[in-house]
């Protein structure tokens, strides 16, 4: 009965027939609508396409129950009609494109994937190929997109639901990260209209949740559809075997590469597990155990998180230690890990394992901090990810692809980090001063004078600001919300506690502004008991524990998130 009623209904499908004026084989382009946006609001974006392309081009947005693309049956029922449509107004074309917008082009990928025939190719507006289609393996075991007809990704510098940020994701794992980068970048092309906001690929009254989540546009709309239209129509005109379409392709991609850059940078140093996963080595270290080892990356994984190599050297350097070389590597490791052993910071250099060098009861590693003082120090790091389909629970890891939507930050959550503590860098480094646990690691709060995770959490911000390009940085800095770097919380004085404590982020309504404080936990550079692999007890002493901002997470801040509430449409 269900399915009578869905038949019976009164639809609105969009049909528009080719301009006059074309020549050439005739083709088609069925397009999936975006969630609550009417079939009829993409007729503009519909005729711009069909101006710039030389052939005749049929447009058909077939609509869906509700103006949903999820509902069942949408598609495989939709095409039917207006196929039926076209042929009434005597159509003759075979050739097929797909595309869709928004919700209608996170679905069109399953129709299009089990009806390949006569299909030249797809174009995903304000949406992508989710992480699904990341299912086959390079020769060195690097995930890799597959998918088997070529498809366009479209995005918006100013798309607020399917935000830039996972535009630069699409770029940088299905072409640069691809084994063969040159054909991916003929058969998954990804481009972004600068200026362009989600609800421009289409037209009219922009439904509920996207005024409340889009972006303010800063081209007209004629603009962002004429653009799209190029890149679309550049797209088609390559699928059908036209080179100077291509190279057209290639110069976009290229343009589009130059402009995530800044992105793909914060989170390469941060790590990201969805550009590549971390590799989670379990490696021996020069003492014949596993706690201090070092993981390398690997053409398939990453070993470590870079940020926290350049957090190191803050954490350990300051006003008197300037001249000390920290040459940091990083291991990527959960947290709540015990089996085959737990990992701790280390500094390396003497014999014994359980060595605190400097300390009284181990001689320091230099003779002063500036006598050509290097120091090996190892790190751990556990990235956290929320709301985008990788969950830490307890030692469990998994992943969800289905919800990978675009719509929240991919970026981390926090940066859990166990890095030496300033006073076990010093006193290393034979600093005098570095006897005073209250100067090198107690935060202001606590009767110290320092606050060495805020720190490490302001530089976070520095970075990422000026790794914005300039009139990216110019609308965070007048109409986003500020970041700014609180002090060090403390916890109990246990590591599980640490673990769950997480980074804080707070609101002031009346500002808009966001401080960032940091959950720290330290402890002064001694043993306290006989520890290492020998006597079953891990060697806690000289460290400093901080839950930091990742750099990635403050530039996707200033990039989407930190401007909704001031910046959003007009």
């Amino acid at each position: 009965i269900t399915l009578l009623a869905y038949g019976a209904m009164a639809w609105d499908d969009l049909v528009l027939a080719p301009p006059a004026g074309k020549t050439g084989e005739p083709a088609m382009m069925f397009y999936g609508q975006g969630a609550s946006i009417t079939t009829g609001a993409y007729a503009p974006l519909g005729k711009a396409i069909q101006r710039a392309v030389p052939f005749p081009l049929w447009f058909a947005v077939p609509q869906c129950l509700d103006d949903i693309a999820a509902v069942p049956l949408c598609f495989d029922w939709g095409m039917a009609r207006v196929i039926k449509a076209m042929e009434k107004q005597g159509i003759n074309a075979t050739t097929i494109f797909y595309g869709g917008h928004s919700l209608g082009g996170a679905m069109m990928p399953a129709y299009a994937a089990s009806n390949t025939k006569n299909a030249k190719g797809m174009i995903l507006m304000g949406s992508f190929l989710t992480r699904k289609y990341k299912n086959t393996f390079s020769s060195e075991g690097l995930a890799q997109y597959a998918f088997p007809m070529p498809t366009l990704t479209i995005g918006g510098e100013m798309d607020g639901l399917c935000r830039l940020t996972r535009i630069a994701e699409s770029l940088h794992t299905q072409i640069t990260l691809a084994e063969d980068p040159d054909k991916n970048t003929q058969n998954l092309p990804v481009t972004v209209i600068e200026g362009m906001s989600h609800m421009q690929f289409a037209s009219g009254q922009a439904p509920s949740f996207v005024l409340k989540h889009d972006l303010r546009s800063e081209i007209t709309n004629q603009d962002a559809w004429d653009q799209v239209a190029h890149d679309t129509a550049s797209f088609m005109l390559a699928q059908l075997g036209h080179q100077d379409a291509m190279d057209r392709v290639k110069k976009r991609v290229s343009e589009t590469k130059q402009f995530v850059s800044p992105i793909v940078t914060a989170f390469q140093m941060e790590a990201n597990h969805q550009y590549k996963p971390p590799c989670y080595c379990e490696s021996y270290d020069e003492y014949g155990g596993r706690i201090y080892g070092t993981c390398r990356s690997k053409p398939n994984c990453t070993g470590g998180t870079p940020w926290t190599s350049i957090a190191m050297q803050i954490m350990g350097q300051g006003d008197l230690g300037k001249n000390i070389k920290i040459n940091g590597v990083d291991s990527t490791h959960i947290m709540t890990e015990e089996r085959p052993t737990c990992h701790l910071p280390h500094i390396h250099g003497n014999p014994k394992a359980q060595a605190n060098p400097g300390n009284g009861h181990s001689p320091p590693l230099c003779s002063s901090p500036d006598d050509d003082c290097t120091l090996n120090i190892t790190t751990v790091t556990q990235q956290v990810y929320k709301n985008f389909g990788e969950f830490d629970f307890w030692r469990l890891e998994f992943n969800l692809s289905w919800a990978d939507t675009g719509g929240v930050p991919l970026s981390a959550f926090e940066l859990r980090t166990k890095m030496k503590s300033r006073q076990a860098v010093w006193q290393a480094a034979n600093i005098t001063q570095g006897q005073d646990f209250n100067r090198t690691d107690t935060p202001v709060n606590k009767g110290g004078q320092g606050d060495r995770c805020q720190e490490i959490n302001q530089a976070s911000i520095d970075f990422a600001l000026k790794l914005l390009p300039e009139k990216t940085r110019q609308r965070y800095l007048k109409h986003g919300q500020g970041l700014i770097a609180g002090e060090d919380k403390g916890t109990c004085a246990a590591g599980p506690c640490w673990i769950w404590d997480a980074l804080k982020y707070t609101t002031d309504e009346a500002t808009g502004n966001v401080t960032i404080n940091s959950v720290w936990f330290s402890s002064k550079n001694k043993n306290p008991y006989p520890c290492g692999d020998g006597d079953g007890l891990p060697c806690l002493a000289g460290f400093h524990y901080c839950k930091i901002l990742s750099p990635a997470r403050a530039l996707e801040w200033m990039y989407v998130d930190g401007l909704r509430r001031n910046y959003g449409p007009q």
